[in-house]
């Protein structure tokens, strides 16, 4: 595949370039969807069944595509299935979060041959952790035997102010107009970047949750509070790729200064940030709770893990302290119903670890605050894609973006 991109590069003639579209436009629908008929891949890439035989006689001639005999018929002549060569090529997922950074790799079959390995590498406003991080994959590559040749490209999900197309992250690496250059030299293979959110929310689009939805919301708690669109069925980004920033919206009166340098911000209330300072700030205060035992008395060990863990043992002050910050995350939520008027809710990230304590909170929230006729319509659900979301996301995302710039 990757002398498929090549091609697409070195020839400059537009029938030739067309064609390699094609090709790689049936790779993609494959890989998203799974083995498809040779009917199937003509409606889901808009080609007629005598070009789609044509480009997969060519691309089983490049040992990308496998034929995988006759499937079910409704009648008439059963049709041929194809399928993707298991090691026809590989794409690179990246996370880089607040307090480590994960690597995987998946093989053409979107299954991860290389399960995800975490670092303590976190994002900082210094592009020498590209460097670092890129030295650890060379690691894992080389430990894994995996062919680098067949390696297309790599996906990474960073938190911020990011504009892909642009290659800008706003936030973190505001001295940089266009990122990708700077990447593409310290990873030599094509790099694609885009904000955590909505990476999770591709990911939920194609393999989760809301895959064949239309209107979907992504509410990601982890250490702050992000938010993915789909929309008429399309990922939405805005105008400048920044659409999303829920938890920078002010919902506290005289609230706590939030590092936007708003005050009252929804995610200085309703994030695992927030879960872990309301927990230690209520035990300052004197409320007795077992997660002192957790952290052998030491406030600063204390994060969401041990507030959740303190939690399911039947600690009385955890509960309290989720049930709050459930009813402002519901509070938050409602205005999306009524802006958005959702078919479905899906809440991923650290803090929905935590739904059995935090969903009637986040529903008595909701029935208080929003319009019934809208709310009751709109399904909330926890993902099941769990921390999977952002490096499976990342990798897919950046595998179908590779043709787009």
């Amino acid at each position: 595949m990757k002398t498929l991109f090549k091609h697409k590069v070195s020839r400059s003639h537009g029938v030739e370039l067309k064609r390699i579209s094609q090709k790689m436009n049936i790779l993609k629908a494959i890989f998203f969807n799974g083995p498809l008929s040779n009917a199937e891949l003509a409606k889901e890439i808009a080609l007629s069944t005598p070009m789609i035989n044509n480009l997969l006689v060519e691309l089983i001639e490049d040992d990308l595509i496998i034929d995988l005999g006759t499937g079910d018929s409704s009648g008439g002549r059963p049709p041929n299935i194809y399928g993707l060569v298991d090691d026809g090529f590989y794409v690179v997922g990246i996370s880089i979060g607040v307090h480590s950074t994960g690597i995987a790799i998946f093989n053409s079959n979107n299954k991860e041959v290389v399960p995800a390995k975490y670092f303590p590498v976190k994002i900082q406003s210094n592009i020498s952790i590209f460097s670092k991080i890129n030295s650890l994959l060379e690691e894992i590559i080389k430990e894994s035997g995996i062919d680098r040749n067949k390696i297309v490209v790599v996906g990474i999900e960073m938190p911020g102010l990011v504009d892909y197309k642009n290659g800008v992250n706003r936030t973190y690496f505001p001295g940089y107009n266009n990122l990708y250059d700077e990447l593409n030299k310290i990873f030599k293979f094509p790099v694609y970047f885009e904000n955590d959110a909505k990476v999770s929310t591709f990911a939920e689009q194609h393999f989760g949750l809301a895959k064949g939805r239309q209107n979907v919301l992504v509410v990601q708690t982890g250490w702050g509070v992000g938010l993915g669109l789909i929309l008429n069925g399309q990922l939405y980004s805005g105008k400048t790729g920044y659409a999303g920033e829920f938890g920078h919206l002010p919902i506290v009166e005289n609230g706590i200064l939030c590092k936007c340098g708003k005050k009252g911000c929804l995610e200085t209330i309703a994030s695992a940030t927030a879960i872990a300072r309301i927990a230690k700030e209520g035990i300052l205060s004197g409320n007795p709770s077992l997660i002192n035992e957790l952290v052998d008395n030491n406030i600063e060990k204390v994060d969401t893990s041990i507030v959740i863990r303190a939690a399911h043992t039947g600690d009385q002050f955890a509960i309290s302290v989720l049930a709050e910050v459930g009813h402002w995350l519901g509070r938050g939520i409602a205005f999306l119903i009524q802006i958005f008027n959702p078919e479905l809710i899906i809440i991923n990230g650290n803090a929905a670890q935590a739904f059995q304590f935090m969903m009637a909170p986040i529903q008595q929230a909701i029935h208080t605050y929003s319009n019934h006729d809208i709310s009751n319509d709109t399904e909330i659900k926890i993902s099941k894609l769990g921390s999977k979301a952002g490096i499976q996301g990342a990798a897919a995302l950046a595998l179908e973006k590779i043709t787009e710039i």
